[in-house]
């Protein structure tokens, strides 16, 4: 079966919580309802979203033997994602992350990766990724995003990286046997700069130029804005987008959102800025959602960018 997109990452088990404020040291924050439990990992949340907008996609990674696992497995199923590449570590239980979301829709975390790394090089099998038409690569450990983006580019798919806040803290000379079979790069901000090692008050236009300059011209590098524009850079274009206005509840997996909804618009061809504006209307309605793998469908997708299309702000970096 040739599948649209396959995701490498961390499949975790997420237990989330609402308060109106963080808890300080020795405070007591009171938890808004239940707790929630929900499968997560941000390969596993861009391959559920883009599923939801009608792409064909499968995921490569790893669960425990336990129950969180089986857990993850059932609700990766339920949305449509191929798991015939997902792994089953038999001594680690399986990954979890502890998130506590404010009022604002701002999220804290805890973390335990458990059985979700490493992957081991040898774990990955080629003939899984060959029959993909792109590799979408999240955080995990050097070894296997080496092997995997090695194996795509060898066999002509094209492969998108978000490397997230840790590996970002790498620096780019150690992520460079990575980044060179890169061809879309997705950062914000503060990992833009991480990469470089720069001061957080760097002129942003300063740490691209710098970030081509090492990396490479001919890729595609899209900073994620969070509440600022969103900036994109090819080798034909540079610009800016606006952020969709909306009420936030919930910003976990806004990013891993934005990247299904670029991806599913690249993939079929569009122009670099429909897929921008795309992944942010699609980003932009999760948020207003509980939980990481809340994204839109495609109907919902189209519905909610023709409402809000006529804000939608372009300018031009050059």
């Amino acid at each position: 079966m040739t599948l649209d997109i396959i995701g490498i990452g961390h499949l975790l088990y997420d237990i989330r919580c609402y308060v109106n404020d963080f808890p300080l040291p020795d405070k007591l924050a009171v938890i808004m309802g239940h707790l929630k439990f929900s499968a997560g990992g941000s390969a596993a949340n861009s391959t559920v979203a883009a599923s939801k907008l009608e792409l064909k996609t499968g995921t490569i990674g790893k669960v425990g033997f336990d129950e969180y696992g089986w857990s993850v497995i059932q609700s990766l199923r339920t949305q449509n994602v191929n798991l015939d590449h997902a792994l089953v570590d038999f001594q680690n239980p399986t990954g979890v992350s502890l998130i506590t979301v404010n009022r604002k829709g701002i999220p804290q975390f805890v973390q335990m990766l458990g059985a979700s790394e490493p992957i081991c090089p040898e774990e990955i099998r080629p003939n899984y990724i060959e029959a993909a038409r792109h590799l979408h690569m999240t955080g995990l450990n050097l070894e296997a995003l080496v092997k995997a983006a090695e194996v795509a580019k060898n066999s002509d798919l094209t492969v998108s990286f978000d490397p997230g806040r840790k590996k970002s803290e790498l620096g780019y000379k150690i992520l460079k046997p990575v980044l060179e079979n890169v061809d879309i790069l997705f950062v914000n901000r503060k990992e833009a700069r991480a990469l470089l090692a720069f001061e957080t008050d760097t002129p942003i236009s300063n740490v691209m130029e710098k970030l081509k300059n090492k990396i490479g011209e001919d890729k595609i590098y899209i900073v994620k804005g969070g509440v600022e524009d969103i900036l994109a850079y090819s080798p034909t274009a540079e610009f800016s987008v606006s952020t969709f206005k909306i009420k936030m509840r919930d910003t976990v997996g806004a990013g891993d959102t934005f990247n299904a909804g670029f991806l599913a618009e690249f993939l079929n061809g569009k122009s670099l800025r429909d897929a921008v504006v795309y992944g942010a209307a699609c980003s932009a309605i999760k948020c207003t959602r509980e939980g990481a793998q809340s994204s839109p469908s495609r109907s919902e997708l189209e519905k909610f960018f023709e409402e809000h299309k006529s804000n939608i702000k372009f300018r031009n970096l050059r």
